[in-house]
């Protein structure tokens, strides 16, 4: 499995092209990205879907984008629609084309690959982290050394805490972590490093 990152927009909230023999599937594109588009273009990928780790606007500006682009189902946790429907917290300015809202512990198969659900609520209320094999997709939860912020509308410090200790526990520390903004780290790192949440 391929996994390539694009740190897209004022935030550099990255988006994630996974793949494999050809079949893919984006995470959290977040801005529309002309450059997405021709990565996949000229690596000839068939995109598959495209997972929403939570509704912030940095994560889903460019869902429609890719959506219109390639056709495909999008994935998003239901307890954060109210960022992607139409209300005031929405500040995309359309409704988020979703078509399957996803809970905690639900697995989904994208190419090929069976990849759980777990809702860790605190950076949002509907945050989630998608799960396959020592591979973890975190959203805005955990990143290398830190965490999600907790000073915006709707955000839980001491949810956020809990969350990323139940990571801790469902996960092996050789886990590599897909985070929505920075590089990529491990849990195994994160539970000895992380100055916010340790194991």
């Amino acid at each position: 499995m391929e996994i390539i990152r694009f740190s897209l927009g004022s935030l550099r909230s990255n988006c994630y092209i996974v793949s494999e023999e050809k079949r893919a599937f984006i995470v959290d594109p977040g801005y529309e990205s002309d450059d997405v588009l021709k990565y996949i273009k000229r690596h000839e990928l068939h995109v598959e879907a495209i997972y929403i780790t939570h509704g912030h606007p940095d994560h889903v500006g460019g869902v429609k984008q890719m959506k219109e682009a390639y056709g495909v189902p999008v994935y998003a946790p239901h307890k954060d629609r109210i960022w992607m429907g139409k209300t005031s917290y929405n500040q995309i300015g359309y409704e988020i084309p979703v078509d399957n809202w996803v809970h905690d512990q639900e697995t989904i198969d994208f190419i090929g690959h069976s990849f759980t659900v777990y809702e860790t609520p605190g950076h949002s209320e509907g945050s989630t982290v998608l799960y396959t094999d020592h591979l973890l997709f975190s959203g805005d939860t955990l990143f290398f050394q830190s965490i999600g912020r907790t000073d915006i509308p709707l955000s839980d410090a001491t949810a956020i805490y809990h969350s990323i200790k139940r990571m801790y526990q469902l996960f092996d520390e050789d886990t590599v972590v897909y985070p929505g903004h920075g590089k990529a780290t491990d849990i195994g790192h994160e539970k000895k490093f992380n100055p916010f949440v340790r194991g």
